[in-house]
C-alpha cells in the first residue's frame, strides 16, 4: 500500500496515525470481543490470543505505512498466512473468518473515523485501508490453498475423511477398504497444547483427526491400552479415554470425551494426564443438560440456596452424603471427619428446610442426581447457581 498526497496531508495523515497508535490495545482487545461476538469459534483461549496477534500486527503495519516510518516487516502476511493455514487444518471454510474481518475492519475504521482532525485525511486513509484489507485477504486466501492442496495429496486423507463420517455417523460404504472398520471401538480425545506430537506410529494402527486444539484418536477396543500409552508417550497434555462402544455410537463417545474434559477444565473431575471416563460415566451424564440442572436446582433447593455460604457447603455435603449410603450419624461423621452430634445438628436444620419432602421418594431420586453433579461444581468455585438464585429472588 502506498499513499500519495502532498506534504501538508501528508503530516496530518502521520499525526493521525500517532493518534490511533497510541489506542492499539484497547482498540485491538476492542476488536476481538465484537469478532468473538459474532464468530464464536474465536472465543477459545487459544483462538483469541491468534486473533489478537493477528490484529495488533496489521493495525501497527497499516500505521507504519500513515505516519511515513521506514518500512519495516512486522511479519503481517506471515501472520495471516498462518490464519488460513489455521481455517484449512480445521476444516473450516473461510466464510466465517470473513465475517470476522469485515466486523474488525468495521470496528477499526470507526475508531479511525473517531480520531481523525480532518475529512480529506479520512477520504485518504479509507483508500488505503480498503487496499490494505484486500491484500490481507489474499494472503489467507493463500494459507487455506496451500493446506488444502496439502490435503489433496496426502495419502493418508481418505482415512482422516473416514474419521470424519465415524464422528458424524455417516459412514460411507466401501470404508473397510481404507480401514478395517472393528465391531467395538475405543474414543480418546487428546489436548495438544499448543504442541505437535509425533503420532505416526499410532496412526497406522488407529484413525486419526484434529480438532481444533486436540486429535481425536479411533481404535479397535482391544487396543485400548496401546493407544493410551502412545498418546502419553507421545506428550499430550491430557487426554480423554472413553469406553468401547458399536460404530454407530462414535458420534456419542465423541460427546462423553470432550464433556469429560471440559469437567476437569471446570473442577467436576480430578485432573489427570489420562481420564477414563469410564470411572465418571455418572458425572459425565448428570452433566448431559447443564441448562436442565441448573433449573432442576432453582426449584428443588431454593431453601438450601437461601442459606449463608457456609451452611449451604456444609448442609449440602452432609445431605449428598446420606443420600448416597442412608448410613447412621456415627457413619456419616466419620466420612466427614466430624462429631456425631454435629452430623445430627446438620440433619435436623436440613428436615427444617425441606421438610415432608424428606420422605417422598421420587424427591430423593432427584435431589440425589441434583447434588451429585451440583456439589462438585460448588466446591471448584462454581457460583452461577446461587447468583441465579440470588437474581431471581431480587427480581
Amino acid at each position: 500500500m502506498t499513499l500519495s498526497a502532498d506534504r501538508s496531508t501528508a503530516d496530518l495523515v502521520a499525526a493521525h496515525a500517532r493518534r490511533v497508535r497510541r489506542v492499539v490495545p484497547t482498540l485491538t482487545t476492542e476488536i476481538i470481543d465484537a469478532v468473538i461476538e459474532r464468530v464464536p469459534q474465536f472465543a477459545r483461549p487459544t483462538s483469541r490470543a491468534v486473533a489478537a496477534e493477528a490484529v495488533t500486527t496489521a493495525l501497527h503495519r497499516f500505521l507504519d505505512e500513515l505516519d511515513g516510518a521506514p518500512h519495516r516487516d512486522r511479519g503481517v502476511d506471515d501472520v495471516f498466512r498462518s490464519l488460513g493455514r489455521r481455517e484449512a487444518r480445521a476444516d473450516r471454510t473461510l466464510d466465517e473468518f470473513q465475517v470476522g474481518l469485515a466486523v474488525a475492519v468495521r470496528i477499526g475504521w470507526a475508531r479511525f473515523q473517531e480520531l481523525a482532525e480532518d475529512g480529506a485525511t479520512s477520504a485518504l486513509v479509507s483508500d488505503g485501508l480498503l487496499a490494505f484489507v484486500g491484500h490481507l485477504q489474499r494472503q489467507v486466501e493463500a494459507g487455506h490453498a496451500e493446506v488444502r492442496r496439502q490435503r489433496a495429496a496426502d495419502p493418508n486423507r481418505a482415512r482422516a475423511a473416514l474419521a470424519e463420517q465415524l464422528l458424524t455417523g455417516s459412514v460411507q460404504p466401501g470404508s473397510d477398504e481404507v480401514w478395517p472398520v472393528p465391531g467395538s471401538i475405543v474414543l480418546a480425545v487428546a489436548e495438544l497444547g499448543g504442541e505437535r506430537p509425533d503420532l505416526t506410529v499410532l496412526a497406522r494402527r488407529a484413525l486419526l483427526v484434529r480438532h481444533d486444539e486436540t486429535v481425536v484418536v479411533m481404535a479397535d477396543a482391544a487396543d485400548r491400552d496401546c493407544m493410551t500409552s502412545a498418546l502419553v508417550d507421545a506428550g499430550v497434555t491430557r487426554v480423554a479415554v472413553g469406553w468401547a462402544v458399536d460404530p454407530g455410537e462414535v458420534p456419542s463417545a465423541f460427546r462423553w470425551a470432550r464433556r469429560a474434559l471440559d469437567l476437569v477444565r471446570r473442577g467436576v473431575i480430578p485432573d489427570a494426564r489420562v481420564v477414563d471416563c469410564r470411572q465418571h460415566r455418572t458425572q459425565i451424564w448428570l452433566h448431559a443438560e447443564p441448562t436442565l440442572r441448573q433449573q432442576l436446582g432453582q426449584e428443588l433447593l431454593r431453601p438450601l440456596f437461601a442459606e449463608t455460604p457456609n451452611s449451604r457447603e456444609i448442609l449440602s455435603e452432609t445431605l449428598l452424603v446420606w443420600l448416597e449410603t442412608r448410613d447412621s450419624a456415627p457413619a456419616i461423621a466419620a466420612r466427614l471427619g466430624v462429631h456425631p452430634q454435629t452430623v445430627r445438628y446438620r440433619w435436623k436444620r436440613i428436615n427444617e428446610l425441606f421438610g415432608d419432602a424428606m420422605h417422598d421418594t421420587e424427591f430423593l431420586v432427584q435431589l440425589t442426581m441434583l447434588l451429585k453433579a451440583s456439589v462438585p461444581l460448588w466446591k471448584a468455585g462454581d457460583q452461577s447457581d446461587f447468583e441465579r438464585f440470588r437474581a431471581e429472588d431480587d427480581s
